[in-house]
């Protein structure tokens, strides 16, 4: 599994509700337009998966979001979320 940041540059209902939707257990919401999602595949098959776009069917879209894959990290947040993407990151090595 890998960890994507999902940054939503202005509120995106539709995206949102794809998150909640297919990733019950496994999105993290930092701030309302931003989440992390732990996933397999890519960031392309994420944004698909969201249905952020679709090169076969651009018209058709949730919202935007920019879609990031989380190589390292470091900062300064809440003992939850480090705790999540320690879980998270550790079930994709393990």
């Amino acid at each position: 599994m890998t960890v994507f940041a999902v940054l939503l540059p202005q509120p995106a209902p539709g995206v949102v509700a794809q998150i909640k939707n297919l990733f019950p257990a496994d999105h993290y919401e930092v701030a309302a337009n931003q989440f992390l999602i732990s996933s397999s595949g890519s960031a392309v098959e994420l944004v698909k998966k969201l249905g952020v776009y679709d090169a076969n069917n651009p018209a058709a879209t949730t919202g935007n979001a920019v879609v990031l894959a989380v190589s390292s990290y470091y900062g300064r947040a809440p003992s939850t979320l480090w705790d999540w993407m320690k879980v998270k990151l550790e079930k994709s090595s393990g």
